[in-house]
């Protein structure tokens, strides 16, 4: 009678038992956070070794006097892809990604100026944008992680100026999270 052995090591059993019980993932952007730009909670669910799905958050906490424009709230969920995962708990190191972005922002235009005195007038708009982007994710052994990424989208068109006032034609994205995986 033969007995079947286990193909597997050590790691990758380990690997398995990491990623069956520890799929979640919620962080906190800290750039945004310390800068005063805005609050971004994000989620990410581990597929597997070498993916993700997640939703980033943002809501934008600046003051719109300091800058003239001014995201003050989205809804970015992403797919991420895990490159070079060998370690022995995946979805982790280099990883690129596909988002789609939904936000709001706030543009201050300057209307007219008179000896000085310069009007100014601020819009709200909603806009859509699709993009990619990279980064690079540490996770302990404990769960506790750090994501550093960023990335770059272009604008669908919804956000139109009645003034005909040139909007952004690209948006971005990144930041620093510190979470925990569990």
């Amino acid at each position: 009678m033969s007995i079947a052995q286990d193909d597997q090591t050590d790691s990758q059993n380990r690997l398995d038992g990491f990623t069956a019980e520890k799929r979640h993932e919620v962080s906190l952007d800290v750039v945004a956070g310390i800068a005063g730009l805005g609050i971004n909670p994000r989620y990410e669910y581990v597929l597997g070794r070498y993916s993700g799905l997640g939703v980033d958050l943002n809501i934008g906490i600046a003051d719109s006097e300091d800058f003239s424009y001014v995201e003050t709230f989205s809804l970015t969920p992403y797919y991420r892809q895990y490159f070079f995962s060998k370690e022995d708990y995946g979805a982790k190191g280099f990883y690129g990604e596909g988002f789609l972005k939904a936000y709001t922002f706030d543009d201050e235009q300057y209307t007219f100026c008179i000896n000085g005195n310069c009007n100014t007038s601020k819009d709200s708009y909603f806009e859509t944008a699709i993009g990619v982007g990279i980064g690079w994710k540490w996770v302990s052994n404990s769960g506790f992680l750090i994501d550093v990424g960023f990335g770059i989208g272009r604008n669908l068109g919804f956000a139109k100026d009645p003034e005909n006032y040139e909007l952004p034609e690209v948006t971005g994205r990144g930041g620093v999270n510190f979470g925990w995986r569990f």
